[in-house]
């Protein structure tokens, strides 16, 4: 093993690598090691010191766990993980997901040191070696005279249009257009179908820093797949080839809703594939960026679908460690989650050579729990820590560990506690915040311990949220007691209503019919009694007859008129000497009688006017005029409608107060149904009725038990509870 020379003072300098600078919030993922967001500042200072220091620093390394090549040497986990990401940063291109046709969802690629790969200088070509501090991490460079032992050149995986280095007796012809890693721009984009064992690949998906996906179609049974091959540069390493394919059979051995399904596992041409569920959707990240914060029941649904699925795993002895929104597949009916990309799992085998080594970090910096950032070993924990942080980021719009590098946030996520989520959104629940701060915990002991039992947090978050939307419907919702009580209120109340209508007006039509006959009669009264005066001139004795007659308060008005049609005696002096002028129009007129009846106002008060002629022997001599006030006969009217309505709505009442106590009665059994079907939907088949009635509710019971029976007969395993019926009374 050459020993890599020191850097020297005057050496260390800046970069950038590729065209873009990196970007912070990316949610690349990373191969680095514990020293890096440990000692990272430590170590780059003491090589720019020193050389000494540099030396010192390096053995010290040596003596730590790190990445093991063939031949047993260790060299740095520092600079093995800045190896790895300069080839991988120098492939170049963006990944787009590799399981949604079209997407255009931007992520960076996926940064994998294989095993063995060694980050030292060719020992024919040596290279200048630089440790450089970038805008957000600590890189490595080389030059390109030379590439590490285990590190392809980049131009294995470029966009040069450079053919890759394959192996002798390996024809990169016969794969599909870009998987070599090396083909131009114009020959990615052709759209020739290629032949790629059974499958006849039709397009390119997408292409991240560990393999590039296609979509193609198995003719054999007519299902359209999406292909993942292994780049070349990986591929051509045996240990890391030998991974991917162990570690894709491991994937394809999940059978789950919520986990994208692996349908084939293999070789072509010494490339390593796998054939995988084309799922018609986005990743969560797309809607993450359009739409920053979830409905809190989304988020609930997403999150207790994600729990079971890791759990699946986790029992299966599969560790994902790459949770992220980038590798969470949201469904088109926005609802249904699959999780994607179990690229970098690990699984808990006790062989040894097939075990990830302590030491090497994996995942998406952004999303790593705190022992992924210091390299210690991972179980299912820690992917509960990654489901916490997307759970978060869901709820409030941001990740809770945020930093100017790569380095402040694995700090804050090995160090800090996330910002509470009432600052963020304060509507979330306390229930599913206490969920979220639990898979937040620091330590692993802290968190829950396994995918169920989040999944049973977040169910139990669920039921409260639903239970509470139907609280919220039952306050909108008229019960049944008070809905039977207005309605037969107003039954009753149009029934009365009605009823008093046709009877007051009866009524006020016999009472004026009996005023009238009433006027009539006294005007011809008052006529004769004054015939023999009016004949004889008398008229002050046909005076004292009128004044006596309005002390009564009755009369509008009382008029004599003689033979001539001049007023000679009236209640109204105004009108005396006048000539008589009938009021109002004639509405009526007693034939027999010769008494006429008219309606007039008066003073704005409605009166009803009687006229009938003063006769003597036969012979008329004069008229009298008579006018009686309508006022008291309308008191009369109104005072008989206030007794029809007092009666109506008392009745009204006792009707509608009555139907309520009844429906409430009705009411009893019912919710009694309803709590044992929600025993029932809990899944307590062996809760029962048990109550006896004479009524048809009576025999709901006797069915509601019989059902409660046949499903706990159904149940495996369960015992049967005969239904408790209680004597009869």
């Amino acid at each position: 093993m050459t020993t890599p020379t020191p850097p020297k003072p005057s050496d260390i300098e800046p970069i950038v690598i590729g065209t873009q600078p990196p970007q912070v919030d990316s949610e690349a993922t990373q191969v680095i090691t514990p020293s890096e967001a440990q000692m990272a500042e430590h170590l780059a200072a003491q090589m720019a010191t020193s050389e000494e220091a540099y030396r010192a620093e390096q053995a010290r390394l040596q003596s730590d766990p790190g990445v093991t090549d063939g031949e047993g040497t260790t060299a740095s986990p520092i600079t093995a993980t800045l190896a790895a990401q300069l080839a991988a940063r120098s492939s170049g291109g963006g990944w787009t997901s590799p399981l949604s046709a079209g997407s255009g969802a931007a992520e960076e690629p996926t940064l994998m040191l294989p095993p063995g790969a060694r980050p030292t200088p060719h020992e024919q070509e040596p290279a200048t070696q630089r440790f450089v501090r970038g805008a957000d991490e600590l890189s490595y460079a080389t030059t390109a005279a030379s590439q590490p032992p285990g590190v392809r050149p980049a131009t294995a995986v470029g966009n040069d249009g450079s053919s890759p280095r394959m192996p002798p007796g390996r024809d990169p012809s016969t794969l599909p257009p870009g998987a070599s890693g090396s083909l131009s721009e114009s020959a990615a984009a052709d759209p020739q179908m290629r032949q790629v064992g059974r499958y006849l690949v039709q397009s390119r998906l997408g292409r991240g820093g560990m393999a590039t996906v296609y979509k193609a179609h198995d003719p054999s049974i007519g299902r359209d797949v999406a292909i993942k091959f292994l780049h070349a540069s990986l591929s051509e390493d045996d240990e890391c080839r030998m991974r991917f394919l162990r570690e894709a059979r491991a994937a394809g051995g999940l059978s789950h809703p919520n986990i994208v399904v692996v349908h084939d596992v293999g070789e072509i041409e010494g490339r390593p594939y796998m054939a995988m569920e084309l799922i018609e959707g986005a990743p969560l990240s797309e809607t993450l960026q359009k739409t920053r914060v979830l409905p809190i029941r989304d988020v609930v649904v997403m999150g207790l679908q994600l729990a079971r699925a890791l759990e699946y795993a986790h029992v299966r002895g599969i560790v994902h460690r790459d949770i992220k929104p980038g590798n969470i597949m949201l469904l088109g009916d926005r609802q249904t989650i699959k999780v994607a990309d179990f690229g970098i799992a690990h699984m808990d085998e006790p062989n040894a050579e097939q075990r990830t080594m302590v030491g090497a970090v994996m995942g998406t910096p952004q999303y790593m729990s705190p022992e992924q950032t210091r390299g210690d070993k991972v179980d299912g924990r820690s992917d509960l820590f990654s489901a916490g942080i997307v759970l978060y980021q869901m709820l409030a719009g941001e990740r809770p560990f945020r930093g100017d590098s790569l380095i402040a946030v694995a700090t804050k996520i090995a160090n800090e506690e996330a910002p509470p989520l009432t600052q963020k959104r304060p509507d979330v629940p306390a229930p599913l915040r206490r969920v979220v701060d639990r898979c937040l915990a620091k330590q692993p002991a802290q968190r829950y311990q396994s995918g169920k039992e989040l999944a049973d947090a977040l169910l139990k978050v669920l039921n409260g949220i639903d239970e509470a939307a139907r609280e919220r419907d039952k306050s909108r919702i008229v019960p049944l007691r008070v809905k039977w009580a207005l309605m037969m209120g107003l039954i009753v109340a149009v029934v009365m209503g009605s009823t008093a209508a046709v009877v007051t007006q009866r009524q006020y039509a016999a009472m004026m019919g009996q005023v009238t006959d009433y006027g009539a009669s006294l005007a011809r009264f008052i006529a004769a009694q004054n015939a023999a005066n009016v004949l004889g001139d008398d008229w002050d004795t046909v005076d004292a007859a009128v004044q006596e007659i309005m002390k009564t308060r009755t009369f509008e008005r009382v008029s004599v008129v003689d033979i001539a049609g001049n007023v000679r005696v009236s209640s109204q002096a105004a009108l005396v000497g006048k000539p008589y002028q009938p009021e109002g129009q004639k509405t009526s007129s007693d034939a027999a009688g010769g008494t006429a009846t008219s309606r007039y106002i008066s003073q704005g008060e409605d009166v009803l006017g009687f006229e009938s002629p003063v006769l003597f022997q036969g012979k008329q001599v004069g008229r009298v005029a008579l006018g009686i006030l309508e006022k008291p006969l309308t008191q009369v009217a109104r005072l008989s409608i206030s007794l029809m309505v007092v009666l109506a709505v008392v009745t009204v009442l006792a009707v509608a107060i009555a139907m309520y106590f009844v429906a409430n009665w009705f009411a009893q059994p019912i919710r009694l149904v309803g709590e044992s079907m929600a025993e029932i939907g809990k899944g307590r088949f062996d809760h029962r009725i048990g109550e006896q009635r004479n009524d048809e509710f009576g025999l709901l019971f006797q069915a509601f038990d019989a059902m409660a029976q046949a499903l706990q007969q159904r149940e495996p395993g369960a015992a049967v509870t005969p239904p408790t019926v209680p004597p009869p009374p």
